[in-house]
């Protein structure tokens, strides 16, 4: 199958631009995107996103550069993606937003049985509404939204199907959920404190866990490389703390703006942090300050909703690729979004100050220090 894309954005000034991030996850999953269009406007169109002129010319792309896919940086309905794939020539071109591509990276790396179920449910969710003008299209709801096609079933017989579906999977899920829930209660019944790693995609948890765990877990595969939780015991010699034994769990990519179905489908591995005794929050500190300020926000944001009365130690992390000048304005950001979190200068990549890291863990979870929780 041809993975020639192009990624399109409506980019109106009060919202971030999403479209580097399109073009990293597509390629990540092995699109080859031929180019990035985007139209900054003041609203976004009504029927098209972009303008008609401007997906005009998109239309005369993908003609010439014989392209496959339309990746869309902003979020679609169904009515708006029907509209703009009948524009683009019908059922031979398949248009995706940003939501149907981010379940598209996490269909690509699920590991885990639940995993694939939970992003089968969050596909058939996101997807539910749109069966009346997909099945005006003949044939487009079997090619485009990932379940078999409804063929030429009036739209009553299709919704039926689909919710039956959906629960046939709720019910899964609730069965593999259940198997987790005793899994976490043996290891709390055992004695280990649960450490959980957090914080952006790409911002190197995993590359920490591995550290850690000595196992060489992917990373830097692109955003979402970890998809599932792993939770490894960790038998850490403390030097002078005498020996420091606990469960340390990797955990899914916090990432701006999701669709709430897709955090849905995110549920069971920020349900391991929302478990944890003590949250390792991880910060990119080498990109730009505004990016760092945003994902900070996001990060809060995250937390807040999920484990706010969880004790957190922010890792400012990748300080081999940063500058004192750098590091010390990224500090004064943690500090302006995170209070008085303690916060440690790392590289989980060259093992600076992991210990250090692993050092203040072990005093929080054993009375050392006052943990400082969102709260």
């Amino acid at each position: 199958m041809s993975m020639r894309a192009l990624v399109v954005e409506s980019k109106i000034p009060t919202v971030p631009s999403r479209a580097e991030e399109c073009r990293s996850m597509a390629e990540n999953i092995g699109y080859q995107v031929i180019d990035t269009i985007v139209q900054k406007r003041k609203s976004i169109h009504h029927s098209y996103i972009l303008g008609p002129g401007k997906l005009e010319d998109v239309k005369q792309i993908v003609k010439e550069k014989n392209i496959a896919s339309v990746i869309f940086a902003n979020t679609l309905s169904g009515a708006r993606i029907f509209e703009v794939t009948r524009f683009l020539g019908g059922t031979d071109i398949k248009v995706i937003d940003r939501n149907l591509l981010i379940l598209e990276v996490f269909e690509k790396r699920a590991m885990t049985k639940e995993a694939k179920l939970q992003i089968r449910l969050a596909k058939m969710r996101y997807t539910f509404s749109w069966g009346k003008e997909f099945l005006r299209m003949k044939g487009f709801t079997g090619e485009q939204v990932g379940w078999s096609g409804p063929g030429q079933y009036p739209y009553h017989e299709y919704e039926r199907e689909a919710r039956k579906r959906i629960s046939r999977l709720e019910q899964e899920l609730k069965d593999v959920y259940a198997k987790k829930q005793t899994l976490r209660e043996h290891r709390r019944e055992r004695g280990f404190p649960i450490v959980a790693l957090a914080g952006y995609t790409q911002s190197g948890k995993t590359t920490f866990f591995n550290r850690l765990v000595s196992e060489t877990k992917d990373t830097g595969l692109g955003p979402f490389t970890t998809l599932s939780t792993f939770a490894r015991k960790v038998q850490y010699n403390g030097g002078k703390m005498g020996p420091f034994d606990f469960i340390l769990v990797d955990s899914i990519g916090f990432i701006e703006d999701m669709h709430p179905v897709i955090m849905k489908a995110c549920n069971t591995t920020l349900g391991e942090i929302t478990n944890s005794d003590l949250i390792l929050l991880f910060v990119d500190i080498s990109e730009d300050l505004e990016t760092i300020f945003r994902k900070l926000t996001a990060s809060y944001q995250t937390l807040r909703k999920i484990a706010a009365d969880t004790p957190v130690i922010i890792c400012a992390n990748k300080i081999d690729l940063t500058n004192p000048i750098q590091l010390d304005e990224a500090r004064k950001l943690v500090g302006r979004v995170f209070g008085g979190t303690p916060i440690v200068d790392a590289s989980a990549l060259k093992g600076e100050n992991v210990d250090q890291v692993v050092g203040l863990a072990f005093q929080h979870l054993n009375g050392g220090t006052v943990p400082k929780s969102l709260l």
